[in-house]
C-alpha cells in the first residue's frame, strides 16, 4: 500500500486560501435574493402607482401574483442551494434564518394591510431594512448595510405620506437598498469566482 505524502506548509497555505474563497464565493452569490426581491418589489410598485392612476379597482394586482410567485422562486432557490453547497458554514445557517424570519414578517404583513392600511408599506420598508442591515453584517457587505439604513429612513417618511406617494418611496427605497447593492454583490461575486478559477 502506498504511504500518502504530508503536504507542506505552503500547500497548506494555498488550500486553506483556496477553501475559503469557495465558502466566500458560495456566500456572496445570495446577491440572487436582494435582486429578485428587489425587482418584483420595484414592479409591483410601478403597476400599482399606474393602475391607480388609471383608475383601476384591481390596483393590487401586482402583489397578488408576485410576492407570492418571488416566495415561490426563493423556495426553490434555497432549496437547489443547499444540494450544491459543499461547504455549509454558520454564516450560511444565519443567513437561512434571517431569509425565513424575513419572508414570514413580510407575508403576515401583507397578509394583515387591511388593518394596518396607511401603515402598510412603511412597516413593509423597516423589514426590508432588517434583513438588508443583519445580511449586509454577516456579509460584511456595507452597501447592503447602507441599503438598510435607507429603507429605515424612508420608512419614517412614508408615515407622513399619502398612499400613492408611499408606493413612490417604497420603489426608490428597493432601487437604492435592493437592486443597486445586489448587482454590486453580484459584481464582486462574479470576479471572486474569476480570480478562484485562475488560482485553480
Amino acid at each position: 500500500m502506498e504511504k500518502e505524502t504530508p503536504i507542506n506548509t505552503e500547500e497548506s497555505l494555498v488550500l486553506i486560501q483556496k477553501m475559503i474563497k469557495t465558502v466566500q464565493s458560495d456566500i456572496e452569490d445570495d446577491s440572487f435574493y436582494f435582486l429578485l426581491w428587489g425587482w418584483s418589489v420595484f414592479a409591483a410598485c410601478m403597476v400599482q402607482f399606474i393602475l391607480m392612476a388609471m383608475e383601476s379597482p384591481n390596483n393590487a394586482i401586482g402583489w397578488v401574483i408576485l410576492m407570492p410567485l418571488a416566495g415561490i422562486v426563493t423556495w426553490v432557490y434555497a432549496k437547489k442551494q443547499d444540494k450544491e453547497k459543499r461547504v455549509k458554514t454558520y454564516i450560511d445557517e444565519l443567513m437561512g434564518y434571517v431569509l425565513i424570519a424575513f419572508l414570514a414578517s413580510l407575508f403576515i404583513t401583507l397578509f394583515f394591510q387591511a388593518k394596518l392600511q396607511l401603515n402598510t408599506y412603511p412597516i413593509v420598508m423597516l423589514i426590508y431594512g432588517v434583513w438588508l442591515f443583519v445580511s449586509g453584517g454577516a456579509l460584511k457587505f456595507k452597501p447592503l448595510i447602507y441599503g438598510g439604513v435607507i429603507n429605515w429612513i424612508f420608512a419614517i417618511g412614508s408615515f407622513f405620506l399619502m398612499f400613492k406617494m408611499q408606493l413612490v418611496a417604497l420603489a426608490g427605497a428597493v432601487l437604492l437598498g435592493y437592486i443597486i447593492p445586489g448587482h454590486m454583490l453580484k459584481m464582486r461575486h462574479n470576479k471572486q469566482v474569476s480570480q478562484n478559477n485562475q488560482l485553480s
